[in-house]
C-alpha cells in the first residue's frame, strides 16, 4: 500500500507526524548513520526490502512485514538498507504516547517496547494498521488544505487526533498479540515507578540524582529507591547511571562527537567530570572506548 506525500511536518500543533521514507533515509547518511530519537517515539512498518539497526548494543534485520518501535531517548544506527526499502513511518511527542499506553499496561511493558522493540505481524495485523495509517495521513492532508470554517477545523484536529489514538492502540494491540504484557497498573508502587521512568527518559541528561526523581513524587529518596527496586529489580540509581551510560555509550561508537562535547550534551561540569562518571561505571576512559570501539569495527 503506498501513501500519498505528506511534508515531515507537525500540522496545527499536532503531537504526532507522518514522516516520508525518503525523509527518513535521507536522513541516515548523516552523523554515520545515527538515528536521535530524544524526545519522539514511533515506530517503522516495513513493507518491502530490508533494513539492518542495532540499538542497546543489539542489531535488528528488519524485513517486509516487521514493525520497529522507538522509544524515547534512543540512539539508532542504521548499518545497511536495501535500495528497494519501502514503508511507513510516523513518530509522536512522548507526552502523547505515555499517558495512553499507563491507561493500558503498566510501567514494565514500556521496558518490553525498549528491550524488544521489532515484531512480525500477521496479514490481518499489517492490514489493519496499514489501512489506519492510510487514513491518518489522508486527514492530515486536508489539514494542510484551508478550512470551510472554524468549526470544521476544530472538528478535523479533535478527528485526526482520535484516528491517532486508534492507530496506537491497534499497535499495542498486535505488540501485546506478541509479547507477554502485564495487565494495567495494580497499586501505588507500580505508578511510582511508571512515573519514574517517564520522567527519566524525559530528564536523564539534566538530573542524575535520585533525590530530584524522589522530590517529583514527595517521597524520601531511601522509599522511593526501594519501591524502584521492588517493581524492577534494580535501583533508581541504577536506572539512572545505565539510561545515562548506554546514551553515552552509543554516541562514542556512532558520532563523531567530541568528549567536551558530549559533557556539556549530558551538563557535566566539566569534560573531566563526565570523563570520571564514565570511567567508574565502564572501567575506561570515553577516548579509550571509543578506540576500543574503533579498533573492533575494523576487525569485523
Amino acid at each position: 500500500m503506498d501513501f500519498a506525500p505528506h511534508p515531515d511536518k507537525p500540522s496545527a500543533g499536532l503531537p504526532f507526524q507522518y514522516v516520508q521514507l525518503s525523509t527518513v533515509t535521507d536522513s541516515f547518511t548523516h552523523r554515520d548513520k545515527l538515528m536521535a530519537l530524544m524526545n519522539v517515539c514511533g515506530f517503522f512498518l516495513c513493507q518491502q526490502g530490508t533494513v539492518d539497526v542495532s540499538l542497546n548494543e543489539q542489531t535488528y534485520h528488519i524485513q517486509a512485514g516487521d514493525i520497529y518501535f522507538y522509544t524515547p531517548s534512543t540512539y539508532v544506527s542504521v548499518l545497511s538498507y536495501s535500495a528497494d526499502l519501502r514503508g511507513v513511518t510516523f513518530k509522536c511527542q512522548m507526552d502523547f504516547i505515555l499517558p495512553q499506553l499507563e491507561r493500558l499496561v503498566n510501567g514494565r511493558n514500556i521496558l518490553q517496547l525498549h528491550d524488544h522493540p521489532c515484531i512480525s505481524l500477521t496479514p490481518v495485523q499489517q492490514r489493519r494498521i496499514e489501512e489506519l495509517s492510510a487514513c491518518v495521513v489522508e486527514h492530515l492532508t486536508l489539514m494542510d488544505q484551508p478550512a470551510d470554517n472554524a468549526v470544521s477545523a476544530q472538528v478535523l484536529v479533535r478527528l485526526v487526533m482520535s484516528l491517532g489514538e486508534s492507530l496506537f492502540n491497534e499497535l499495542i494491540y498486535a505488540f501485546s498479540c506478541n509479547q507477554s504484557m502485564e495487565p494495567e497498573i495494580k497499586d501505588g508502587k507500580d505508578r511510582v515507578f511508571q512515573t519514574f521512568l517517564v520522567s527519566l527518559f524525559k530528564n536523564y541528561k539534566q538530573q542524575r540524582e535520585v533525590t530530584y526523581y524522589a522530590r517529583e513524587q514527595c517521597l524520601s529518596p531511601r522509599y522511593f529507591s526501594s519501591i524502584i527496586k521492588e517493581k524492577s529489580g534494580h535501583s533508581a540509581l541504577q536506572w539512572i547511571i545505565q539510561m545515562v551510560i548506554s546514551s553515552a555509550r552509543q554516541l562514542l561508537e556512532n558520532t563523531d562527537m567530541s568528549i567536551k562535547e558530549m559533557a556539556a550534551e549530558f551538563h557535566f561540569p566539566s569534560q573531566s567530570f563526565f570523563g570520571k562518571y564514565f570511567k567508574q561505571y565502564v572501567g575506561v576512559s570515553p577516548k579509550e572506548y571509543r578506540r576500543q570501539m574503533h579498533i573492533n569495527k575494523l576487525r569485523d
